[in-house]
């Protein structure tokens, strides 16, 4: 146990203590650390611009597909006997050269260089139909393609427009 005569002076010394640590600390203006809040002044060029810069609007892949530009190089006139659909009636069938390759969905498999030929179905024909534009020999698209169905090796064209 303490002697009391520590205990006493114990309970002046700490309040003394607090009492002389207040006056010590020094006290900020409010204008002052309203200062201290705020960000510095940049020089750069990009503080100058007013808004968000544009950003080219580009949708994102879906899976198993990816995003060409192609050049067609032949259009094979060969037409499909089965069934009555739009590739009984004009050419679907395509040789193409990849010239880009833009990116890639996810689970895309197939591996593309440019340069590279492969063939190409595109579903709904090469003909110009209801404000789709046609393609032939030649022309320059950009393009989705979807992976190859089955074991035809050739990539579906699912969406297209022309680049010429």
């Amino acid at each position: 146990m303490r002697p009391a005569s520590l205990r006493g002076n114990t309970l002046l010394v700490l309040p003394t203590l607090l009492l002389v640590m207040g006056f010590a600390c020094k006290r900020v203006p409010e204008s002052e650390s309203s200062v201290e809040n705020e960000k510095p002044v940049s020089s750069s060029k990009l503080s100058t611009i007013k808004g968000t810069p544009p950003v080219p609007e580009r949708k994102p892949l879906a899976p198993s597909h990816a995003r060409v530009v192609l050049q067609v190089v032949k259009v094979f006139p060969k037409l499909e006997t089965a069934g009555n659909g739009p590739c009984s009636k004009a050419p679907c069938q395509t040789e193409v050269k990849i010239l880009q390759v833009m990116g890639y969905g996810a689970g895309f498999i197939q591996p593309l260089a440019e340069g590279q030929q492969v063939q190409a179905y595109f579903p709904m024909t090469v003909q110009a139909v209801g404000g789709r534009p046609g393609v032939a020999a030649g022309k320059r698209i950009t393009a989705e393609l979807q992976s190859s169905i089955g074991d035809t090796g050739r990539l579906v064209v699912y969406s297209y427009a022309l680049l010429d």
